[in-house]
């Protein structure tokens, strides 16, 4: 789960959940930035209505978070693979929420709550790589270190863990594509297909979480490593 590759399709997830949440509730499901500016700015404003939504928001992605952390907790207590579990766990609420979505009558917001539970639980499970955040369900932080390491590259060859900066930054380049990539490759399949921008996340999971099954029984580490400082 730690690899660049890993970070990309978790990032394409996040982009794809976030253009579903955008066009239908008006929010991003998995940056929670926005949805907390939004709170305490309709809080002093004193607009009830309006506070509620993005507030919730932000309590359902730390509620998946916290959840998540319960489960893996658990899972790593009695050396079990968190990995399998974690992603299909994913695969079965989003799955969920696209039924739900086919059937009609629904509440978009309610369904914004349940992405941004499902964002908390992937941002806590999977946002390493050798140790390093690389923020698979959050932004700013990946545009900050894309353009660090780029620029460190001119200095040095050499960064962390004696790696080259610009490959840091390549990785970093490669999540921020991914989430660009998932945002306008959800919008638009969400336009030809029902809850298309849930879909493909929901089939990612479901790939990721039978190739992590077939590397688990071929006894091959699939969980990301412990994290660490880079800097």
């Amino acid at each position: 789960m730690g690899r660049p590759l890993v970070g990309f399709l978790l990032a394409f997830m996040a982009g794809s959940m976030n253009a579903w949440t955008l066009e239908n509730a008006q929010t991003f499901a998995t940056v929670q930035s926005g949805n907390v500016v939004q709170s305490g700015y309709w809080l002093i404003q004193g607009d009830w209505e309006k506070f509620t939504f993005p507030f919730l928001s932000v309590i359902c992605f730390g509620l998946g978070s916290a959840i998540c952390g319960a489960i893996m907790s658990g899972l790593l207590r009695r050396h079990k693979v968190l990995t399998t579990t974690i992603l299909f766990i994913e695969f079965l609420i989003l799955a969920a929420l696209v039924v739900v979505v086919w059937m009609g009558g629904y509440e978009p917001h309610l369904i914004a709550y349940a992405v941004s539970f499902v964002a908390g639980m992937q941002g806590n499970a999977y946002h390493k790589d050798h140790g390093m955040l690389y923020g698979n369900v959050a932004v700013t932080f990946v545009v900050q270190m894309a353009f660090n390491f780029l620029i460190q590259s001119f200095f040095s060859k050499k960064g962390i863990n004696n790696e080259p900066n610009l490959m840091w930054s390549g990785i970093f380049f490669l999540i921020l594509l991914g989430f660009a990539g998932g945002g306008a490759i959800g919008f638009f399949v969400d336009q030809i297909i029902v809850a298309g921008a849930l879909i493909m996340p929901a089939l990612i999971a479901l790939i990721l979480f039978f190739i992590a099954l077939g590397d688990t029984k071929e006894g091959e580490r699939v969980d990301p490593l412990p994290g660490g400082t880079f800097a």
